[in-house]
């Protein structure tokens, strides 16, 4: 990757190819494409892997949002095909421009168009006080995989923050919220997807909060827990995101959380990301083909599972 493309809905800092580069030890271009090869090797010998052709520019992405470790590339680049496997409602069978009204009718997800000082990149969920008896958890999850596989395709930063706004969450919503989903759809972004979560903000506000808070803490890994900030008022927030990075409906300079959906909507809607989405649904494994030994030691425990996890 010579430079950064010119994207519709992201934008960038000056030089930050080369500093996020840097951050992860590929200073040297010629050790960069080394280990591209070597990763893009090792997927095409892979006897369990059904799809063996990707592009380039999606490995070194992968390579950065794995801080630049091969092996660890590895390793989630096989969840991530185990998974699409193993977790079909969240890898498969997509209709990007229709299964998400639902989820539109009662929350705005979005990707703020500028990146942080220090090249992460900020996903914000706010929710709109309405409830709609046919949303599903796992939809909501759904839609940030389908912005997770567009940054793999079109960013390039050093990792993620998310922010979810609490204060309109309705009774209707809270009720369908699930740890088992949560930690299944979280673990699949983090470890497979590969999207290095630098915090996860909640912003408190409802009455509802205290059993929203308590959901979030049994579905978080140990590590995400460590980086879960809780904010009492939107103010707090500034503490850690710009505010005239942030959308007027917390205060920033930002056009609204509306508008800023619609518009990442659209893009991810293209005929283009389409496309990439479907091939990324045929990255999945014959495990036939996998020494079975090797899976369980490697998925033992893993999402599906997760039986032990209960709210009072």
């Amino acid at each position: 990757m010579e430079e950064i493309k010119p994207c519709p809905i992201l934008e960038f800092n000056k030089n930050q190819l080369m500093t996020v580069r840097t951050c992860f030890g590929y200073d040297d271009l010629n050790k960069l494409k080394q280990d591209i090869d070597q990763f893009q090797d090792w997927i095409s010998k892979q006897p369990h892997f059904r799809r063996k052709d990707f592009d380039r520019d999606f490995l070194e992405r992968y390579l950065i949002y794995s801080k630049g470790s091969i092996e660890r590339a590895k390793q989630r680049f096989d969840k991530l095909c185990t998974f699409t496997s193993l977790m079909p409602e969240f890898l498969q069978n997509y209709d990007i421009r229709n299964e998400f009204k639902p989820l539109f009718n009662i929350c705005n997800t979005c990707l703020l168009p500028k990146p942080s000082s220090d090249n992460y990149r900020v996903v914000i969920s706010t929710l709109t006080g309405e409830d709609d008896n046919k949303f599903e958890l796992v939809s909501y999850y759904r839609y940030l995989i389908v912005l997770g596989q567009y940054m793999l395709q079109h960013d390039y930063c050093n990792g993620y923050e998310l922010v979810g706004d609490s204060r309109n969450i309705t009774m209707g919503t809270v009720k369908k919220l699930n740890p088992i989903t949560i930690h299944k759809a979280l673990t699949l972004i983090v470890e497979a997807l590969g999207q290095r979560m630098k915090k996860i903000h909640l912003i408190s506000g409802s009455k509802f909060f205290d059993t929203i808070l308590l959901v979030f803490k049994q579905a978080l890994s140990a590590k995400l827990a460590q980086r879960l900030v809780v904010h009492n008022s939107v103010e707090s927030l500034y503490d850690h995101i710009p505010r005239e990075h942030l959308p007027k409906d917390l205060g920033g300079d930002e056009r609204s959380m509306k508008e800023l959906t619609e518009m990442d909507f659209k893009e991810v809607s293209t005929d283009e990301h389409i496309a990439i989405v479907k091939n990324m649904e045929t990255a999945s494994t014959d495990e036939s083909c996998r020494q079975s030994i090797k899976f369980n030691e490697d998925y033992s425990g893993m999402p599906g599972s997760f039986k032990t996890l209960c709210v009072d």
